[in-house]
């Protein structure tokens, strides 16, 4: 059976298609794994989902040419994994390839590589394009991969691909004219986006990743860590000001999390009116009643989900509670058919050569980004799981992260206000952060 020559990409991920995004992530183990078996799991993985190897082609909006060799690059280090685990700094031993040579073509869409320590230890890095995965299928590709190493590591035939890499349903958009597409924008209150294509398309994208990648090589996320109390705790807090019966560890982290980044952003005059970007899984959308279709899904299932917060009283005099119940209502209130409406509207926009029109760059963003409860340790190599995990890139604002006891950390960048994200680290700050 001949392999496809191409994997399409969904339009609605032109965040990853404008900018080149990779989800990245640092696999530590204290005990060394075979070198020579891994390099054919990785082999075996990428035989399998020839998407790995492919390239991006802008002009199709796939990935093409699948035929570039992918494997796994081995290193060796003389600082010991003891070393690592003890630092206070990430660990940098993922392979991320340069956005600019991945956005032309020029770049593989995933890299894996494995460093060798004096004592023994390793760190698997592997980066995925966020063209081809998100977070959450990126962790059943590790899956997958670790099940294949098994199988290997026992002379046994490694298990065949488990995961659907393109569905249907997640074609979007019409075929509307661009009048008729800025007349919609226009009924639904939405200011005309900001054109992605042609000269002027192309100068606004230049400029957007090269203050990207100038504000992400030049400001280091600040690093919090939430215990399983202080998670237990949040949450008494939070119930106890919104007057829910239940809430869970997503809205209450947040709830509190936006409140914390609108006083950053904003200061003492915080507006009523603030973007709060989530993470919106489509699968759970589409798929509410038919849990494999879910798990099996591997491909760009979730996008930011954009909207306009307003607080009469505004944000300072809005308790976490206020922010509690505007995250559970805008969960319960986003329906299979609204997402429809706005992604078709969004596809639509894109075709006709212009970016998101939901995002008002003029105001300040906060975008949450929350992997805290994916099964990212629910991986084994022959028997021996990861003792840490790193995320490698973290973007702007938040992300939640699993902690390997259970807790949860939680990343924060600002890359609009990178003095301000500074004050995160003062008494006056610290004390916001974790006295609730």
């Amino acid at each position: 059976m001949d392999k496809p020559r191409s994997h399409s990409i969904s339009p609605i991920d032109e965040n990853h298609g404008l900018y080149g995004n990779f989800i990245g992530l640092q696999y530590i183990f204290e005990r060394p794994l075979q070198t020579d078996v891994l390099a054919k799991a990785v082999a075996e993985l990428v035989n399998q989902f020839p998407a790995l190897a492919g390239r991006y082609d802008a002009k199709s909006g796939g990935a093409t040419d699948m035929g570039f060799p992918v494997s796994l690059n081995f290193k060796q280090s003389a600082r010991t994994i003891a070393d690592i685990l003890a630092s206070s700094e990430r660990p940098q031993f993922v392979e991320q390839p340069n956005r600019r040579a991945v956005l032309s073509g020029n770049a593989q869409l995933s890299t894996f590589s494995l460093t060798e320590f004096s004592d023994g230890g390793m760190i698997l890095g592997v980066a995925i394009s966020h063209l081809l995965t998100d977070a959450a299928g990126y962790h059943l590709l590790m899956q997958h991969l670790s099940r294949i190493y098994t199988a290997l590591t026992a002379n046994k035939t490694p298990p065949d691909f488990p995961y659907q890499t393109h569905l249907g349903v997640f074609d979007f958009g019409t075929d509307r004219s661009k009048a008729d597409c800025l007349r919609s924008l226009k009924e639904r209150g939405l200011p005309k986006p900001i054109p992605i294509k042609g000269l002027l398309g192309r100068f606004i994208k230049s400029l957007i990743i090269k203050a990207m990648d100038k504000s992400l090589s030049e400001n280091p996320p600040i690093r919090l860590f939430f215990s399983e109390e202080d998670i237990a705790r949040l949450k008494e807090t939070v119930l106890r000001e919104s007057g829910e019966e239940w809430i869970s560890t997503n809205v209450a982290l947040c709830a509190h999390f936006t409140s914390i980044m609108a006083k950053l952003s904003y200061g003492d005059d915080i507006k009523t009116k603030m973007q709060i970007g989530q993470l919106l899984d489509l699968r759970g959308r589409y798929f509410e009643t038919d849990i494999n279709a879910q798990s099996s899904f591997v491909g760009n299932a979730i996008l930011i989900h954009i909207d306009k917060a307003a607080f009469p009283d505004g944000l300072q005099h809005t308790s976490r509670g206020a922010l509690a119940r505007y995250f559970k209502q805008r969960q319960s209130k986003t329906t299979a058919p609204d997402v429809r409406t706005r992604l078709d509207l969004l596809a639509d926009c894109l075709r006709h050569g212009y970016t998101n029109p939901e995002l008002d760059v003029k105001n300040p963003i906060i975008s949450l980004n929350n992997q805290s409860k994916m099964p990212v340790y629910n991986v084994s190599f022959d028997g021996q799981s990861p003792t840490r995990i790193f995320s490698q890139d973290v973007g702007d604002n938040i992300m939640f992260f699993p902690a390997p006891d259970g807790g949860v950390e939680i990343y924060i960048r600002d890359i609009v206000n990178p003095g301000g994200q500074k004050k995160l680290g003062s008494s006056e700050w610290q004390k916001l952060i974790f006295d609730f």
